[in-house]
């Protein structure tokens, strides 16, 4: 899996989030470096592809992406930087379907594969607004 240039990287980058998205582990695995560093909202570190699907067991039933851009340039250290970004989809754990979570994914890739993979959404806030909705209110609103 030679990565040469900035449109191999931005494929990379989809080839693996779209294994993710079907649970294609072996798929997904064969992306990313034995040494990857994954972090995750919240400075989550996760060890490889099946702890990123552990994870994210407890909230979601099913997440999905609808991409809006999909960007790769070069590093200054060598290789590259891709930038996917969009908007999340899907069921939380409780079967209650979600849409327009923004995301944005941050990978690092060389020859190796995905060196770093840093992810940012705003699943957190949507979670909290739903909460506060649900929750009974002592409080007339004013």
């Amino acid at each position: 899996m030679p990565v040469r240039t900035r449109d191999e990287a931005a494929a990379l980058a989809r080839r693996y989030l779209d294994a993710m998205e079907r649970r294609a582990l072996d798929e997904a695995a064969r992306c990313v470096a034995a040494d990857a560093v994954l972090t995750f909202p919240g400075g989550h570190r996760r060890a490889g592809v099946a702890d990123i699907v552990s994870g994210s067991g407890g909230r979601y039933q099913f997440v999905g992406k609808h991409f809006e851009a999909v960007e790769a340039y070069d590093a200054p250290a060598g290789g590259f930087v891709v930038y996917c970004r969009g908007t999340l989809h899907g069921r939380w754990i409780d079967g209650a379907p979600f849409e327009g979570i923004r995301f944005v994914d941050r990978f690092e890739i060389d020859g190796e594969g995905i060196r770093r993979q840093d992810v940012w959404n705003d699943a957190a806030e949507h979670r909290l607004a739903r909460a506060a909705a649900l929750a009974p209110s002592s409080e007339p609103v004013r």
